[in-house]
């Protein structure tokens, strides 16, 4: 029963009412105990947290004069699974548009309606081209290419050349359209991959990818297909998209492939645009983060995201929200540009795209960075105080932003003169980062290093006079791109400048 309260769990209020009409149908569902079922379980909707929710008591209000049989609610509950599980495969195939056509096609081709399957054929080519090519235009393409082929094969006589020269376009269009979507998905998937590993500290898979994509030559089939259709485009863009991620070093390969983005901008779908917009993003935050390639992309970033947010390319046809890691980086970027305003108005405007049940977490974690990054600068102890209440609301068991907040945390503590509470959460995050086994060596020797950068930093706030200033700037130079860099240099410059601590404004 677990199964099915969590997929219930996940239902907005009409999908259970539409839910509710589907196994009320007697077409659907034949058995009356399955509506009572549902019935009784619905009760419960959205937090289905109840006591009461359980196979004795829904027996029971199922069955009053029966005693409970647990095999007999078993079955009950797998018969719910089942009309559950067809519930949810109809409801994707009419949200999936065009794609619903291509089942009608197929049964029009094994019924023999020729008349009606040009009517669905066009209708559904039309809508393929108004929503702009991707991926999915391309395997759409290619069953419509298949179908004509197979309803003329079964249901049309060749009567003329002109028929033998139509059934040869389809034929050659259905090879160009399944060698786009082949080639388009192998190299995202290994990208997918090659962004994986370097996030994540697991082993390496994209040895098989990259040989497979390197065993056959992009660019010459891409102009072999150009001879039979000059517009097509999509390979140039993916083969692009391949090297940018494959030469790090070469900048001229991302130049190239957002050139070819701009150029055929009008061309993609939503959803391929916000794909490739993210790829953009993707790669100034590996190039950022990379000591030995040391570059600086973060006025690029920040054009790239004032885009994504102003086109919205969060939304697709997946989800209505906006992700964490975009809003958290988009945060964080903002702020280590020293946009307050800008990143004011972001919070007050995109907060609300954040899914209902990440936005409390989120939204707290974004007013405690605002308020400490604002507090920082300032020296006002009533923003430091404000991101301290910020984060204090973040409940951290179910926040993925862990690591975020204890460096809050540490750098509040630091700036409010919290020593014992420094020290002591200096340690708890150590042992958080050894026993965490999806965080990477460089990123835990990173992480490591900032922290004991920081108990130096507050052993000489509190006078310890045996701390080398010199070799500490040293060692934060050392830190390229890290996030706080910036934020370690400038409380080492208090001590360099060898003045007294600025104090703390109250207002």
């Amino acid at each position: 029963m677990l199964s099915i309260i969590e997929i219930l769990k996940t239902f907005s209020l009409e999908e259970m009412n539409r839910f509710k009409r589907f196994i009320e149908s007697s077409y659907h569902n034949k058995s009356e105990k399955l509506r009572k079922l549902f019935k009784e379980i619905s009760k419960h909707y959205p937090g289905f947290t109840s006591k009461n929710l359980n196979k004795e008591y829904l027996s029971k209000k199922i069955s009053p004069s029966l005693k409970y049989n647990d095999s007999t609610f078993r079955n009950m509950i797998f018969d719910m699974q089942i009309l559950l599980e067809k519930f949810m495969i109809i409801e994707q195939v009419f949200e999936s548009g065009s794609e619903k056509n291509i089942f009608l096609l197929k049964s029009l081709v094994d019924r023999g309606n020729d008349v009606l399957f040009r009517k669905t054929l066009k209708k559904t080519m039309n809508q393929t081209e108004e929503s702009g090519i991707d991926s999915i235009y391309y395997r759409t393409k290619s069953h419509l290419e298949l179908y004509q082929i197979n309803n003329n094969e079964l249901n049309k006589s060749v009567r003329s050349t002109k028929d033998i020269d139509d059934n040869i376009t389809n034929l050659y269009k259905y090879i160009i359209y399944i060698t786009n979507d082949f080639i388009l998905e192998i190299i995202n998937s290994h990208l997918t991959l090659k962004v994986q590993e370097s996030k994540f500290n697991i082993r390496k898979k994209t040895d098989f990818s990259l040989g497979l994509i390197e065993s056959f030559d992009i660019n010459k089939i891409s102009q072999h297909i150009k001879k039979a259709d000059k517009n097509n485009f999509i390979l140039d863009l993916y083969l692009q998209l391949f090297l940018t991620f494959q030469n790090l070093e070469n900048r001229q390969s991302y130049s190239n492939y957002k050139s070819l983005i701009s150029k055929h901008y009008k061309k993609l779908s939503r959803d391929e645009l916000a794909y490739h917009y993210s790829m953009l993003i993707t790669y100034c935050l590996i190039q950022n983060s990379n000591d030995r390639i040391k570059s600086d992309y973060d006025n690029e970033l920040f054009r790239l995201y004032h885009i994504f947010l102003k086109e919205k390319l969060f939304i697709d046809k997946k989800t209505q929200y906006i992700s964490e890691v975009i809003y958290r980086n988009i945060l964080v970027l903002s702020l280590r540009l020293k946009k307050y305003d800008w990143t004011f108005g972001f919070i007050s405007q995109y907060s609300k795209y954040l899914h209902p049940e990440k936005h409390k977490n989120m939204v707290n974690f974004a007013n405690a960075s605002y308020y400490y990054n604002l507090g920082s600068d300032n020296n006002s102890l009533v923003d430091l105080n404000k991101a301290f209440e910020h984060l204090k609301e973040i409940k951290e068991e179910s926040f993925i932003y862990k690591y975020d907040i204890k460096i809050l945390y540490l750098m509040l503590y630091y700036d409010l003169g919290y020593i014992d509470n420094l020290l002591s959460q200096l340690r708890n995050y150590r042992q958080f980062l050894s026993r965490n086994l999806l965080v990477t060596e460089r990123k835990k020797e990173r992480m490591n290093k900032f922290l004991n950068i920081l108990e130096k930093l507050t052993f000489l706030k509190e006078g310890n006079t045996k701390i080398d200033l010199a070799k500490l700037n040293t060692d934060i130079l050392k830190l390229n791109n890290y996030n706080y860099q910036e934020w370690l240099l400038k409380k080492v410059q208090i001590f360099n400048r060898n003045t007294n601590f600025k104090k703390l404004k109250h207002g």
